[in-house]
Parts: structure tokens; sequence; C-alpha cells
């Protein structure tokens, strides 16, 4: 459930503050100062859509429809396909880049829809809003909401965020960053729920993954993290490694391997081999702990205090810090792919450069015209040497 407008001005009034901070605003910033700026100070129009927001969107709804009891499991399937089949037909929808990322994207999710675990617990919920203040007294105030949230078995509050995103984006270097938004919720529960850290588990379900369980020869049991339309052609050598034990000849062995590959499980394999693998949802969990949320929430409010400093500049020196400090990167993926500013035809017609001007006039160029167009593209060579 959201907050309306009256029950956010309501939490105003009762901190003493005159913005409800959303983590978004957070994150807009870190990812991209001039899309802030845009977005947030001059209220300029922007798209924020791609098609990555819409298919997390898809997903979102899908797991929570089974969640909230909407839908039975055997009915989750069907519904992540209506999603994907109304936004094929979508003249309007945003695309991937490629057919081929087309394809692993949706592949992947397909079979997170057809086998994904529900949790054990009790006491489950979507979209919960979640209250937190970060800084001496009530510094800054956030209200954020939990894609899910449960109570397990062993009585500990979890907090599950769903992504979509790629495995590497939450690498161990980027980990700490991504934590935030979870780590502020954890805080929120333990402010005003009263929940001790120890009580609290945090985890991102990592949709487009599956954990693979698998018996090596030496008994011992290890585990395989893989995208989940790709796990069983991982595991071919292992498969191969197992038949040969069983007896099989190479043919047969080949054979049963291709029919698994392509079936993307273990169906048509002896019972013997099946028992050997167990795949399970990929999840990331985090270390709750005193220590590590206080830790957060100073790197919070340092990121708040930085956008404060900002938005206490002139229009001026804003965009001088911005050229500095921020500037527009076209090999930047998030900068030339998902920022809804420099996607935008405002940015485009914004910046055109000199080649674009001087481009419709090159067949009738003079050679003086000709001369200074060179001109120019020798001082942009140079000012690649001073920028190395």
């Amino acid at each position: 459930m959201r907050l309306n407008r009256k029950q956010l001005d309501n939490l105003k009034a009762k901190y003493g503050v005159d913005r409800i901070w959303s983590f978004s605003r957070i994150n807009t910033f870190s990812n991209c100062a001039t899309e802030y700026q845009k977005h947030y100070l001059e209220h300029v129009k922007l798209d924020s859509g791609n098609v990555y927001t819409e298919f997390g969107t898809f997903s979102h709804n899908t797991i929570q429809s089974l969640i909230r009891d909407e839908i039975k499991y055997d009915e989750v399937f069907p519904k992540w396909q209506d999603e994907v089949g109304n936004w094929e037909v979508d003249p309007r929808s945003y695309q991937f880049d490629s057919d081929k990322i087309k394809t692993g994207y949706i592949s992947n999710l397909n079979h997170y829809f057809k086998h994904t675990q529900v949790p054990v617990g009790s006491q489950f919920e979507t979209e919960k809003p979640v209250l937190a203040t970060i800084g001496a007294n009530n510094k800054y105030v956030f209200v954020g909401y939990i894609d899910t949230q449960y109570v397990d078995e062993d009585g500990n509050l979890v907090l599950v965020d769903y992504k979509t995103s790629s495995r590497s984006s939450f690498s161990k270097a980027k980990l700490p960053e991504k934590s935030l938004q979870l780590m502020l919720y954890a805080i929120g529960k333990h402010q005003y729920s009263h929940i001790p850290y120890s009580k609290i588990r945090c985890m991102f379900d990592m949709m487009k993954y599956v954990t693979v369980h698998y018996r090596q020869e030496n008994g011992k049991m290890n585990t395989s993290i893989q995208e989940r339309a790709k796990w069983v052609a991982k595991m071919e050598k292992k498969l191969a490694t197992k038949l040969k034990k069983l007896h099989y000849d190479q043919n047969q062995i080949d054979e049963m391997i291709q029919v698994a590959i392509m079936a993307n499980n273990l169906d048509n394999m002896p019972q013997e081999v099946q028992e050997q693998f167990l795949i399970e949802n990929y999840v990331i969990e985090l270390d709750i702990s005193e220590e590590n949320c206080d830790r957060m929430a100073k790197v919070i409010e340092q990121k708040c205090d930085e956008i404060m400093d900002f938005e206490a500049l002139s229009k001026e020196d804003q965009d001088s810090w911005l050229e500095i400090n921020h500037p527009y990167n076209p090999n930047d993926y998030y900068d030339k792919k998902l920022c809804s500013w420099h996607t935008s035809p405002q940015f485009k017609e914004q910046e055109k450069t000199l080649d674009d001007i001087l481009q419709p006039e090159m067949a009738n160029d003079t050679e003086d015209d000709l001369f200074l167009s060179g001109l120019f593209t020798e001082d942009k060579e140079l000012a690649g040497v001073f920028s190395e």
C-alpha cells in the first residue's frame, strides 16, 4: 500500500521536515546527477521507463500475486506468459537491444516462474511501507516499500527484494552499494518495530539464476550458480562423468545429454543421476548486524548531505559541478541506454554537435569551410591527449 500525499504530509509535520526521502532519489543521484537535476529540481517531464524496468514490473506483479494468494502456484507461469504476451503485441512497449538478449532474459524468467520455490513461513505481506530515520534528530526521514516480507519458521523477519538484474551487477565489490536500500529497510524495522537486528534477514532473490547443488565424485556436495535457462548445459561434463560410471557408452551419453540440454531438465536421466542434482532459487543474503547497519546509515547520510549541498548551489554552479563531476559518457551503459535525461529527445536536441550542424552542408563546403572543420577535428584529437 503506497502512502498518499496527505499521509506523507502528516509524516513531515510529525518529524518537522520538509521532505520525505525515497531511496530512488538517492539512486537517481548516484546513477546520474544530471538526471536528478532535471527530474527533481527542474521538473522536466522525462520518460523513466525502459525494457528492464518494464520486465521488473511484470516479474514483481507475478510473484507478488502468488505471495498474496491471488493466484495458485500452477497459475504463476500462465500469468507471467500473459504479461509477456501483452508486452509483445504492444507497439509502444520498450524493446531489448537485441533478439539474443531478449531470448536469454525471457528464457531465464520463464524457468523462474515454472520452478520458483515458495518461501515457508507466515504473515506474508507485499509492498509493505517502512519508515526509517537517518542522522541525528531525524535529519533525514525515509519511506520505502518492501517487495515481500514474512516471518520464517525460526521467527525471523525476512525482507525480500526481487531482482531481474545480472549477477555481475551484484558482485562482491558492488554488493555494499546495492545493499543500501535493503539495509535501510532493516534499520526502519529495527527502529519502529523494535525487532532486534539478529532477528532480521534481508535477501535478494536473483530471479534469472539458480543454485545447482550437485554431488561430487568424492561424495561431498558442491554448489554452482548458473543462468536458469542454461543450467543443464553447464553441468554437461559432470553429467557425462556420472553416466560413464553407470557404464553407458559414448553415443548413449551424448544423446541423453543433448535431450537433457534441450529440455533444460534431467527428467530423461537415470534416477541415480537425478538424485545427485538439486536446484533452488539463487538468493544473496546480507549480513545484518547493528555494526553493519550503523555503517550503512552513515553512508546514506553522506549521500543525502551531498545531494543537499548540490541543491544549495545556484543553477550555474550546479551545471559547472555536473560538467566536472558527472560528464555525459556515451560509453557508459546507464548514460546511453537507461538514463531518462540522456536518452530524452530534449537532451539529443540540446547536444547536437558541430559535426551534426556541418554535415548537411558538407556537400557545398568551400575550401575555407573544410579547413575550418579540419581545425576543429584537430582540436578534438588534442583534447583527447590531455584527457588521457
